[in-house]
């Protein structure tokens, strides 16, 4: 396998590694997958979970780009004035493009962690190109169901006393906060910049847009943030009355935390997204 890293991009500024597929199809690959940052981790991914995922690509005849986004990795920072996460959303496009050229392909799918799926949708929206993301731990949306685990979880963790005091600091905060402006600082002052869970209303109605449009989606949530998202169930509770939920992919990795630490988890994540390309990826794509 020989593995090709180069800089692209309009100021040349983004890293990006190139992995050839193994075996060929006849003419153009039938996919080209994206790989990229989880937060600050670099293109090689949580416990480079984004290598090995190129690798197993490769042996099914997909070839892939796993690439920093500006400012994280060994990208460096663009002279661009737009916001950070249209900026990510610009730089996967020059990804998309560079790709298309070297491969042959006009067709993507995206693993997209964390933060990378929040730009993998956004991508989406965009560009007709992307025709499959892999969305891991993106946006959760309590549940009467998830509160009440939440609270049985928090309860068995801190204690009675625990949780009675956790719930007067959290009033005594809410106070706080409705005494200031609210805006996040950091230590030398300056406002923080975060990305923004938009309601569950806008956030359904843009993966309702993207399965209208044949995009082939795969929600996957792991099982070791129980504050956050904490029984399969949820899935139904959160976008039960949008259309999409009977047509995309979910699956609940109780086995692995956020990063995929272990390799159970690590073994349980491959085989599920060898499943999800071979059964809806490929047929949708061929």
């Amino acid at each position: 396998m020989a593995e090709h890293t180069l800089t692209l991009g309009i100021e040349n500024h983004l890293v990006a590694t190139f992995t050839p597929a193994d075996t060929g199809f006849d003419g153009a690959p039938p996919v080209v997958a994206l790989l990229t940052n989880s937060g600050v981790i670099p293109r090689s991914g949580p416990h480079r979970m984004n290598v090995h995922l190129a690798r197993r690509f490769a042996a099914q005849g997909i070839p892939s780009v796993r690439f920093d986004m500006s400012g994280l990795g060994d990208s460096r920072r663009t002279a661009s004035t737009l916001p950070v996460v249209e900026q990510w959303v610009a730089d996967t496009r020059s990804v998309m493009d560079a790709a298309q050229a070297r491969f042959g392909c006009a067709r993507f799918l995206m693993v997209g962690f964390c933060s990378g799926a929040e730009v993998a949708h956004l991508v989406a929206l965009e560009d007709p190109r992307l025709r499959a993301i892999l969305i891991w731990d993106l946006y959760a949306y309590p549940t009467a169901a998830s509160r009440a685990r939440t609270f049985l979880y928090k309860l068995r963790r801190a204690g009675l006393v625990g949780a009675v005091q956790k719930a007067a600091d959290r009033l005594l905060g809410v106070v706080r906060s409705k005494n200031g402006n609210g805006e996040a600082r950091a230590a030398n002052g300056r406002p923080v910049e975060v990305s923004v869970v938009p309601p569950r209303e806008v956030f359904g109605q843009r993966i309702q847009t993207l399965s209208d449009g044949g995009v082939e989606l795969l929600f996957v949530y792991c099982g070791g943030e129980p504050e956050w998202f904490n029984h399969a169930g949820q899935f139904k509770g959160m976008f039960g009355q949008f259309p999409f939920h009977e047509k995309v992919a979910f699956h609940y990795l109780d086995v692995s935390d956020h990063l995929i630490t272990t390799r159970t988890a690590q073994h349980a994540f491959l085989a599920m997204t060898d499943d999800w390309v071979k059964g809806r990826v490929l047929p949708a794509n061929r």
